[in-house]
């Protein structure tokens, strides 16, 4: 079963406050905790102590701060809705008390041992540890560039040479020299016209190379970032730099950039016309302007014309309704962005266009509405969400990587003043340049020399320690299994693939740190974190005491129900069936099918052939109280009102217009008012019965627990919390 931690802390600590022992003890609160006065010099600090449970056995006693308390219970009170006062908080420190002695009876229990519980919380951890495991300043500003971005909407054009990562030296040259010349003449030459001629004359890109390259209007977040950032730091006209992708070599040349008119929500005819259609393209244009006369004449709505015609499939059964669309989200594809542009061009809701003919047949789209852009503060959540699953998070993660390195003392090892990797690296280049396989990334790293000389002295090799990080050595073993794990073709210089395997592995290193750290270097992590871990134990504790024991303990669910069986009473009832019509002379055949004995099904079937809310039915065993189920409420009060249908016994009655509705009653039979068997009402009382057993599981814990509270520092945050 899957858990909201932040519900199940809130929702577990909740309990039935009757079930509180009210003893009087001179050193007992109301609550029969103790209380300790402390002296006002000791209660200083946000770190102060609120209470401390079992602080007196062997076992390590839960400590709650009033750093703690005070971040709980203003996460868990609506402070819009009224200030708080001194109850709000003893209320809530009552609640927070009985949460944390479950906390420790789960503890005691060995609910934290379990391997399934390890499982979970280790699955939690590193759902969370993701949020934490970047720079966040960095990922905040490219949040905020993504959105201003995406303010605006560009049409591109490009030419692509595709040469991929991996290369050879000679391939990238060549194609690099073409580029160049291409760049060199459209620097010449910036026009449109140039432009698209070397696009069809030399791009690789298949889907652009017949339009001149043109990509149509994009925005931010839909191509590769290197691409993103040619496109909006090149100007209206300009021509970018060659840059690099995935995909090879590019040029751009920026055609126009305009405001971002956000998404349109429009109706769609469509008349299909070429291979996929029965239509030539005459006959198609003849059907369609026979459509548009008819809505322009008003002799039919675009909606009707839509459902009768249009041959657009995802939309014809809605009335012709597309939802919300971009331009944009057609990169690519000009026509789609002519389609959608044609709709952003009409003035008002209700407005449509003229005929028009695209590649897929002929159009018509009518305006129903328009939204902006929404605003950032709306767009985070799933800005951030993206930036995270783009080329955008290798920033944020390098920058992590370099505060890290700062912060926890990062170092390359060296041994008498010589650098340790730079003397590793020469037997690992050695070997590479020795076997050929280096150029398919399967160079047998095992072949390593045992023993490296570093000045007058021999080391093991794979023992060395090569960095240091947080008072942590990495040896050179780890370095040659990342090597190992990560073996690739090499398309640089080996030099260089070494130096960027290098480079890649003490970035695993830092991360790696940085998660294993996180409880000591990140307070809000930590906090967070023991929410998790807090609410699994009290989800698996309550299980176990509460929730399984009600639905498995049959016996003590039975005599729980027979000691409390004046809770669970019907009222009067009727067993009926009701028909629902929409005009008399429905009502009346209905009457006559009701008495026949046929089926509510079966006329249902037959009377919603034309239209679907023209009739209804409703059978079932009522009280006075559910008129509310009806879509006639005085139906039932007029039955309930009829002592003759009190003695009645599937008999059939015309009740006649009531409200908007025709109405037929049969009367199976009156049921009088009377207890409610077990099985009519089995969840509400499981429900009553596990409030019962939580109430004694209190009553256990209260009685199991020694509770002190600092009733000096409890008045600290009183105040504060009242304060604010």
């Amino acid at each position: 079963m899957k858990k909201s931690i932040y519900t199940l802390l809130m929702l577990l600590a909740v309990v039935n406050y009757s079930s509180i022992q009210q003893l009087n003890a001179q050193n007992l609160d109301s609550q029969g905790y103790v209380i300790q006065e402390l002296p006002a010099s000791n209660v200083s600090s946000n770190s102060e102590w609120i209470f401390k449970i079992n602080s007196n056995s062997s076992n390590n006693p839960i400590i709650v701060s009033q750093g703690e308390f005070e971040r709980q219970f203003l996460k868990n009170l609506n402070l819009k809705e009224k200030p708080v006062t001194e109850k709000d908080v003893d209320e809530y420190l009552k609640l927070y008390i009985r949460f944390k002695m479950k906390i420790q009876d789960a503890i005691e229990s060995g609910k934290d041992t379990l391997e399934e519980y390890k499982q979970e919380l280790a699955m939690y951890r590193d759902q969370l540890a993701k949020n934490y495991l970047y720079d966040r300043n960095v990922t905040q500003q490219l949040i905020e560039e993504a959105y201003e971005r995406m303010k605006s909407e560009v049409k591109v054009s490009h030419i692509l040479m595709a040469c991929p990562r991996n290369a050879s030296q000679a391939q990238v040259e060549k194609v690099l020299k073409r580029m160049n010349e291409i760049h060199g003449a459209l620097l010449r030459n910036p026009s449109k016209d140039n432009f698209a001629s070397l696009a069809a004359s030399d791009s690789e890109d298949p889907g652009t190379k017949n339009s001149g390259g043109n990509l149509g209007y994009l925005t931010a977040l839909q191509v590769v970032y290197e691409f993103e950032n040619e496109v909006y730091n090149t100007p209206v006209g300009g021509i970018s730099k060659v840059f690099r992708t995935d995909f090879g070599f590019h040029i751009l040349r920026v055609e126009d950039k305009r405001p971002n008119p956000g998404d349109i929500k429009l109706r769609h005819i469509l008349i299909r016309t070429g291979s996929n259609s029965n239509h030539s393209v005459e006959e198609g244009e003849k059907m369609i302007r026979e459509i548009f006369e008819k809505i322009k004449s008003g002799q039919e709505t675009f909606e009707s014309m839509a459902r009768l015609h249009s041959e657009d499939y995802s939309s014809k059964y809605n009335g012709g309704i597309v939802d919300w669309v971009n331009t944009t989200q057609f990169i690519g594809d000009l026509e789609r962005q002519m389609w959608v542009g044609k709709a952003f061009e009409l003035k008002q809701d209700g407005d449509y266009t003229e005929v028009f003919k695209t590649n897929y047949g002929w159009h018509i789209l009518q305006r129903v509405g328009v939204r902006a852009l929404s605003t950032f503060d709306q767009m985070k959540p799933t800005l951030k969400t993206k930036v995270q699953q783009n080329q955008r998070s290798q920033i944020s993660v390098n920058a992590l990587v370099e505060r890290i390195k700062t912060e926890d003392g990062f170092s390359i090892n060296a041994i008498d003043g010589v650098n340790v990797y730079n003397s590793v690296k020469i037997p690992i280049i050695n070997l590479m340049m020795k076997d050929s396989s280096i150029f398919r990334g399967t160079v047998n790293f095992d072949q390593l020399p045992e023993d490296i000389s570093l000045g007058k002295r021999k080391f093991n090799l794979r023992d060395l320690i090569l960095i240091k990080l947080g008072g942590e050595d990495h040896s050179v073993d780890e370095f040659i299994s990342h090597l190992i794990a990560n073996k690739k073709a090499v398309n640089t210089t080996t030099d260089q693939y070494v130096d960027d395997q290098f480079n890649d592995w003490v970035s695993n290193v830092c991360v790696a740190f940085q998660n294993e750290h996180l409880e000591e270097k990140s307070v809000e992590f930590k906090d967070i974190y023991q929410e998790y871990r807090e609410g699994i134990l009290m989800f698996n504790r309550m299980q176990e005491k509460v929730w399984n024991k009600a639905n498995l303990d049959t016996v003590g669910l039975e005599k729980f129900y027979k000691q409390h069986i004046s809770e669970y009473q019907w009222d009067n009832r009727f067993h009926v069936e009701f028909y629902f019509s929409v005009d008399e002379k429905m009502n009346k055949k209905v009457f006559k099918q009701v008495k026949k004995g046929i089926s509510p099904e079966e006329i249902k079937k037959e009377h919603t052939q034309k239209a679907l809310l023209d009739f209804n039915y409703r059978i079932g065993k009522y009280q006075l109280s559910d008129t509310a189920l009806f879509p006639q409420r005085q139906a039932l009060v007029r039955v309930f009102s009829n002592e003759k249908m009190k003695k009645s016994k599937n008999k059939t009655y015309n009740l006649g217009k009531i409200g908007e509705d025709w109405v037929v009653v049969k009367v199976i039979d009156f049921l009088p008012s009377g207890p409610k068997s077990l099985e009519e009402t089995r969840g509400p009382v499981a429900s009553k019965y596990q409030e019962e057993l939580e109430k004694l599981w209190i009553q256990e814990l209260e009685s199991k627990y020694t509770v002190e509270k600092n009733t000096r520092a409890i008045q600290t945050v009183k105040g504060k919390l009242i304060a604010r």
